[in-house]
């Protein structure tokens, strides 16, 4: 690929001097566009032709620099100035901290696709500017492929309700359109999906057996109460309780004993800990030879599976994972994702949000103290 000098000029048909241009590109889709000299106005533009991108985590990247050993690299609006000029194709894509909008439930918290991946472009569409309905193929977890027609306009949370219908009532339908996971709150519009494009309707991700510790000072009896959001279902639990609300609300009562040992009241029985949900997740990274993984938030896992405790802990950490296996021929696209594992950890800290102020706090065998870490697998 050759890469233009500072002062090369292109000419129009009309032998006047026209801007300068350079390449867009995001996936399967380029875009050629004016070259801007300011960095916010080169990221309106790829914010303009990459929608599914939202303007705070877009980056620009090149591997055509000198100094970029043939590896992408983020170009940041301290250099831009510097580097604009040697650039011919620059390449759009979501800012790496192991993040991509998701339905899982979490909103845009899910392991980020390949650095350069979006969804797929058509080499012929059927525009039809008169008619606001787009036929789009649905391919169900069975492999099934089944047309619907709806509005382009119509909300991706509306749409798996009847592409449930469709596709014979699969549960917990989590639709991809080609390696994005689709927001339930957004427009299939705002993904730029067209007439004739298939989204792919895999079965949710099981959460996986997320254990939860109790360890207080002394003996006390603790109510613990787990609500989880409609998408999320408890299939099963230890100590076994009857659960509530089809399957997404469950409650213990134990006592603790400070050799962090519980035994709950109803089964009478004595256990190290309370799960939900029954498939260990450690085969599961084990049997990847790659992984991506990223931890989310508390607050945000706490909108997802909600845990009231009685009487109030002292410190509640709640460690929570995604993780997706990656084929080996794939890495070069996980170029970043890389990058962040070079990292010093202790940045996760900061993410999942324990607290800096006080760390020993979490250790401090004087308090009460709530511990519960958990995972789930992504589609690969």
């Amino acid at each position: 690929m050759s890469v233009f000098s500072s002062n090369t000029q292109t000419q129009g048909r009309t032998g006047l001097q026209e801007p300068r241009r350079l390449v867009l590109k995001h996936g399967h889709k380029r875009v050629k566009v004016k070259r801007q000299r300011s960095y916010d106005l080169m990221l309106d533009s790829a914010c303009k032709h990459f929608p599914s991108i939202p303007r705070d985590v877009i980056t620009l990247q090149s591997n055509k620099l000198d100094d970029c050993d043939g590896r992408y690299v983020d170009i940041t609006a301290d250099v831009w100035d510097d580097v604009v000029d040697l650039l011919t194709i620059v390449r759009v894509t979501r800012r790496v901290e192991m993040t991509s909008p998701v339905t899982l439930p979490f909103d845009a918290l899910a392991i980020s696709s390949p650095d350069d991946q979006s969804g797929p472009s058509q080499v012929e569409r059927r525009h039809n500017s008169h008619n606001n309905k787009i036929s789009i193929k649905l391919v169900s977890p069975s492999g099934d492929i089944k047309t619907t027609q709806v509005s382009r306009d119509t909300r991706v949370d509306k749409f798996v309700a009847k592409a449930c219908e469709i596709s014979g009532g699969y549960p917990s339908l989590m639709p991809t359109f080609g390696t994005i996971v689709l927001n339930a709150k957004r427009s299939l519009r705002s993904y730029n999906i067209e007439d004739g494009d298939s989204i792919n309707l895999p079965p949710m991700p099981h959460v996986k057996k997320p254990i939860i510790y109790l360890y207080s000072p002394s003996n006390i009896d603790v109510f613990v109460k787990l609500m989880l959001i409609p998408e999320w279902t408890l299939s099963v639990i230890y100590p076994v309780v009857a659960t509530k609300d089809h399957g997404q609300h469950i409650e213990w009562n134990v006592r603790t004993h400070r050799d962090g040992s519980l035994t709950e009241y109803n089964s009478g029985l004595d256990v190290a800990y309370l799960f939900w949900e029954a498939d260990y997740w450690l085969p599961s990274i084990l049997k990847h030879e790659y992984i991506a993984l990223r931890f989310i938030s508390q607050a945000a896992y706490e909108r997802a599976a909600s845990l009231s405790i009685s009487p109030q802990p002292d410190v509640v950490t709640r460690v929570f994972m995604l993780f997706k296996g990656i084929h080996k021929e794939h890495l070069a696209n996980w170029a970043n994702a890389q990058m962040q594992a070079e990292k010093d950890v202790g940045g996760w800290v900061d993410v999942v949000g324990v607290d800096r102020s006080d760390p020993a706090r979490a250790g401090d065998a004087t308090l009460f103290r709530v511990l519960e870490w958990g995972g789930m697998e992504l589609p690969v």
